[in-house]
């Protein structure tokens, strides 16, 4: 019997399902995808382009009525939830059942796309720091900063990265879909992209990636950017690129927050690792200074 797979997942989960995907069709090429958000990302890619639809594409209910319907979670993996895997492996035990280590998603731009991102390098600086602070859990009041999911940094720590990174000339772009008070926004090149494959092309112009466990760094793993992520309360293992990336603020006694599972579980270990990113000044010093050197070991002038 055919077999149709139901993907659905925030812009993390989709960009590290691609290579599971990929292989998947390669194995079931008369397999139908169906993509409930960011299908975009999939344009262009021509292991997937005929078998991969948005979900509210006329005549799914035809495409699908007589096929296996599997709708594979991630966070539902075993390996997974003991910290032993990172998504895209993940995503490969759940669609394709078997434990080989996927390599990092690709995403596929058009030449095009690829002019308009490079219009931000002519237009603002040579060198670029991509730059996301805050997950989007997080929520902005009276100069401060509230995050359940414990991943954004604290105000403190934003303002002295902003300045170390702006003092050795780089030019930083603000990775946000929303206004952010707290922070001043000249600081900043003022892009705003507002679809995903926009996102992707600025991205590629970039020469370094430095921010927290979200959808940033896995669209720089895409296109081999090198970077600093610093983890909060989740699990690096699961969630980021050891291998690639520098890691920062990987502390072994945080609580193990299961998402899409154990949900109280989950609001205890948020409770617990409530204030895993708020450092005390040696530390905010030690790390703008380990940022700092890593940028200028990665990215040349």
């Amino acid at each position: 019997m055919k077999r149709t797979l139901i993907i659905q997942g925030d812009l993390s989960k989709v960009i590290t399902a691609i290579p599971a995907l990929e292989k998947f069709v390669i194995n079931n090429p008369d397999c139908t995808i169906i993509i409930y958000e960011y299908i975009a990302l999939f344009w262009g890619n021509k292991i997937l382009v005929n078998n991969i639809f948005d979900n509210n594409t006329k005549d799914n209910y035809q495409r699908i009525k007589n096929t296996k319907i599997i709708k594979p979670d991630p966070y539902l993996n075993s390996d997974f939830l003991n910290g032993k895997i990172n998504l895209a492996d993940a995503w490969n035990q759940e669609i394709n059942g078997n434990k080989e280590h996927m390599s990092a998603s690709k995403i596929h731009l058009q030449e095009y796309e690829k002019v308009i991102g490079a219009s931000v390098r002519k237009n603002y600086f040579s060198k670029i720091i991509a730059f996301q602070p805050f997950s989007n859990d997080v929520e902005f009041f009276e100069g401060q900063i509230k995050d359940k999911s414990c991943r954004s940094l604290n105000i403190k720590t934003c303002k002295e990265l902003i300045k170390k990174i702006k003092n050795q000339g780089y030019g930083l772009w603000l990775i946000t879909d929303r206004d952010v008070p707290v922070l001043n926004s000249s600081d900043f090149i003022n892009i705003w992209p507002s679809e995903p494959r926009a996102y992707a092309a600025i991205m590629s112009q970039c020469d370094y990636f430095l921010g927290i466990d979200g959808s940033g760094q896995h669209l720089a793993r895409s296109f081999n950017l090198p970077g600093t992520v610093i983890m909060g309360g989740s699990n690096t293992i699961n969630n980021t690129y050891p291998d690639h990336f520098n890691i920062l603020n990987d502390k072994p006694n945080r609580d193990y927050m299961p998402v899409g599972i154990a949900e109280f579980d989950r609001y205890l270990a948020e409770a617990n690792n409530d204030d895993i990113l708020m450092l005390p000044d040696s530390e905010i010093k030690e790390l703008c200074n380990n940022v700092i050197k890593h940028i200028k070991k990665s990215v040349k002038k």
